[in-house]
């Protein structure tokens, strides 16, 4: 999670398999530490270079389906990122990203998000509160 004053960025997918605005992020690579994934998988969703500030939690209890129907149990680790350089969320596009924006916790009241994790993990972040067993 990057945040800018009280707003935290968001993204649309282009693939449209996940309907609602999401966190950056994405699987881990073989050979690849947590961290590792985290500054790649931002870079390659945002556009932004990051460097990870600190752990904020780690979200175990939530479920995701897949287009063949396949269910599994997600373990989300959040971090707070800070950007190595300005950051301007205007005409970023790639093939992972539709669209980029920094929202407050009042607009996001207003979002389609994509699911209760990604929900849970805003709440958490705007009330500064990290409930273990998430």
């Amino acid at each position: 999670m990057i945040r800018d004053g009280q707003k935290i960025v968001v993204m649309e997918r282009l693939k449209q398999d996940w309907p609602g605005l999401v966190f950056p992020g994405g699987a881990i690579e073989l050979g690849e530490s947590a961290l590792e994934a985290l500054v790649r998988e931002f870079y390659e969703e945002t556009g932004i270079e990051v460097r990870v500030e600190k752990l904020l939690n780690v979200y175990t209890k939530y479920s995701d389906s897949y287009p063949n129907a396949d269910e599994s149990q997600v373990l989300t680790i959040l971090y707070l990122v800070s950007s190595k350089t300005s950051i301007s969320t205007n005409f970023f596009t790639s093939d992972e990203t539709l669209e980029l924006g920094f929202f407050d916790h009042r607009d996001i009241q207003n979002i389609t998000i994509v699911n209760q994790q990604h929900l849970d993990m805003i709440e958490d972040f705007f009330e500064n509160n990290f409930p273990v067993g998430r």
